[in-house]
């Protein structure tokens, strides 16, 4: 009878720790709602630079843990008659950032007139909660 009640214990014992885990990291974990993305491209006037991105994700608004990452693929298509260079890709909403690191090419990325490429953007969330939009922006320059 003892040993039943040893083990019952211990089994209560068990599941509290485990549910104690799964609360700290599920429920106190802050959570970033992405509110949609703002694409900004600034490009020279003139240039060919058709620029269209999309969220890697079951749609434009999420939720997500924070301090965690999500993907954005960015088609650059040159429709002009002059090489255009993506220069830069960043962030200027408070706390999230995009690394050059994660970047699926280098930059600057180089198309030519009536090229395509595809650029796929790693961006990493805040610490902290955060809802709303987030605004990606890219810099290109034409020769």
């Amino acid at each position: 009878m003892n040993k039943d009640v040893y083990t019952l214990a211990a089994v209560i014992a068990i599941l509290l720790i485990i549910s104690g885990v799964i609360y700290q990291n599920y429920v106190t974990t802050p959570e970033v709602y992405v509110k949609g993305i703002n694409l900004i491209v600034n490009k020279p006037a003139g240039a060919g630079a058709v620029i269209v991105g999309k969220v890697l994700q079951p749609s434009s608004t999420f939720t997500i843990k924070a301090n965690s990452f999500f993907d954005y693929e960015l088609n650059i298509t040159n429709e002009g008659k002059t090489v255009i260079y993506v220069q830069s890709i960043t962030t200027n909403t408070t706390g999230f950032a995009i690394p050059t690191t994660y970047l699926s090419q280098s930059l600057p990325l180089q198309v030519t007139p009536g090229q395509s490429k595809t650029l796929y953007v790693t961006v990493q969330t805040p610490s902290t909660s955060y809802s709303g939009p987030v605004n990606i922006i890219v810099n290109v320059t034409a020769s």
